[in-house]
């Protein structure tokens, strides 16, 4: 798949070919320098660094890495990250939905009408920081989300 520029996926595993358990797809990508929080209310998804260095935040959480680093982002949890350098990382979500919710990106082109974008986020339970809201917490439920960072080495 590509969505344009420099960046692009490969998907790995789709959902509809593993009873919707899993999706699994490589982002490769250049510099990233602004990225709106969101969250996935439909499934959790682990990040693995392979190429270049980023800047993570989930949840309440901040924290930078490189190849090696794996970031466990919990169901419901705001959550965003940018690069400096560009790179490739590794996306698996659990049950599928990520790696569909970009393919369903790609079929609306270059230049997606918001309209378009609200309907993709609705599909997909996607939903991102209103524009008055500071609080990086998860948005549902009292307990605050684990967050996971791993540097393997």
């Amino acid at each position: 798949m590509d969505p344009g520029g420099k960046h692009w996926l490969e998907v790995m595993v789709q959902g509809k070919d593993v009873d919707g358990a899993l999706g699994a797809f490589v982002f490769t990508h250049g510099v990233i320098t602004e990225n709106p929080p969101h969250a996935h209310h439909g499934f959790m998804k682990i990040v693995y660094v392979l190429e270049g260095h980023y800047d993570f935040r989930v949840g309440d959480a901040t924290f930078c890495g490189g190849p090696g680093t794996m970031v466990v982002v919990p169901k419901g949890s705001q959550h965003t990250f940018t690069t400096s350098t560009g790179g490739r990382a590794l996306f698996v979500c659990s049950p599928a939905g990520n790696e569909e919710l970009f393919l369903d990106m790609s079929l609306l082109g270059p230049h997606p009408t918001a309209e378009q974008l609200a309907d993709l986020n609705a599909r997909f339970h996607t939903t991102g920081l209103e524009s008055g809201e500071a609080s990086w917490r998860q948005m549902h439920g009292e307990d605050q989300p684990t967050v996971t960072v791993s540097a393997v080495r």
